[in-house]
């Protein structure tokens, strides 16, 4: 039986000021969609962890987050003599803030620890999941949260089930040339109160009037064209807002079926951009 590896939005960003070892503090509302990934994957005992990807790798895949949660887990257990052959089938754009290697990284952590009868609870796995990447932990705790420091302080809140248009244009940006635009400009100020509450109330129309993110301006200077896919996405709906650093975008609507219109029509017109509608998971 595949794992799931849901991808995430961001609904909600700012930049809280800088941490050391020149991380960035940020506060930032994520929530899983239902855009997966999917992980299978068989057990061996010659120690010997395998990955095949049904698409190219964008990296070596010694490197691949999968490879490096595997071994993690196997040195964490101290079982030397595990192994595991896994599969991964890529549904989520890389390079997309979507989050689709974290959430890799925190499946197979959660996958081999039931494959492997390692036991572990999720308070094992947590700073594991941190030591991988920030966004890491939050695959492995409720479906909605708001994320402070580098995102590994989570308090959860109450899904909202909103239905969605995600595109990506091929252009990706590496998250930390973002951060580093955002730092030569004058720094943003979102503030979240506006937006939480709207999501305590649990409009669609409300939360996507308050959509935020303070990464968005600087990533637009580094891509001009994320500005073009944005004011396209606005010509189906006003509420649209980016996902982490880019590059892909997200805009809300009533219901799936207008979401799914929106992705045919932009499908349509710009073959080369990854569409589609999806809603969260509560």
């Amino acid at each position: 039986m595949p794992y799931c590896c849901p991808a995430k939005i961001n609904l909600f960003l700012s930049v809280e000021g800088t941490l050391p070892q020149g991380f960035h503090a940020i506060k930032t509302v994520m929530q899983r969609i239902g855009l997966c990934d999917e992980l299978e994957a068989k057990a061996r005992s010659d120690g010997k962890i395998e990955l095949a990807r049904d698409i190219p790798a964008t990296a070596d895949a010694e490197d691949d987050l999968v490879m490096k949660s595997a071994r993690l887990l196997r040195e964490y257990a101290k079982r030397p003599e595990l192994g595991a052959e896994i599969i991964l089938k890529k549904r989520i754009p890389t390079g997309a803030g979507l989050g689709g290697g974290s959430s890799d990284a925190a499946g197979t952590l959660v996958f081999l620890n039931d494959l492997w009868k390692l036991g572990l609870g999720k308070e094992e796995l947590l700073p594991l999941a941190f030591s991988l990447g920030s966004d890491v932990p939050f695959f492995l705790g409720p479906p909605a949260s708001l994320c402070l420091g580098r995102g590994e302080v989570m308090t959860s809140l109450e899904p909202r089930e909103l239905f969605l248009l995600l595109v990506k244009p091929p252009e990706s940006l590496p998250t930390a040339s973002v951060y580093r635009k955002y730092d030569e400009r004058e720094r943003s100020s979102l503030s979240s109160e506006a937006f939480l509450k709207a999501y305590e109330e649990g409009s669609w129309s409300d939360i996507g009037a308050n959509l935020g993110n303070a990464l968005y301006a600087p990533a637009s200077e580094l891509e001009p064209r994320l500005v073009s896919v944005k004011k396209l996405m606005e010509a189906y709906t006003p509420y649209v807002s980016m996902s982490g650093s880019g590059s892909a975008f997200f805009g809300l609507f009533e219901n799936l079926s207008s979401a799914a219109e929106a992705a045919a029509k932009i499908r349509s017109a710009q073959p080369d951009f990854t569409v589609c509608a999806a809603k969260t998971l509560t």
